[in-house]
């Protein structure tokens, strides 16, 4: 049986762009400083999830679970790493300028 859903009008349009920001502040605030790799580990562990339950495809931009579980594994540990590490950041923007360390 197929169910049609009325359009949404202005108000539940924006209502449900506040609702996601919502979920990334409410994560935000429990995270802190951690925001990006908890959220880019979750999301790689979901769609490794979404992937070992059959579904081969997403709504995401990127369309495949796969493509989306090596990018946001990538983030999550370059964003910990980072974090742990905050003097690597300075490391890597001086030899990428061709700068001696100090």
């Amino acid at each position: 049986m197929i169910t049609l859903t009325p359009p949404k009008n202005k108000g539940e349009t924006f209502e449900g762009i506040a609702f996601q920001f919502c979920k990334i502040a409410t994560v935000s605030l429990i995270a802190g400083r951690f925001t990006l790799p908890v959220a880019s580990g979750l999301c790689a562990l979901f769609y490794l999830l979404t992937l070992a339950n059959g579904k081969n495809d997403t709504r995401c931009f990127l369309r495949k679970p796969w493509i989306l579980i090596v990018l946001w594994g990538a983030v999550c540990a370059a964003a910990t790493t980072l974090i742990l590490n905050p003097n690597l950041s300075t490391e890597l923007w001086s030899a990428a300028l061709g700068r001696k360390g100090s």
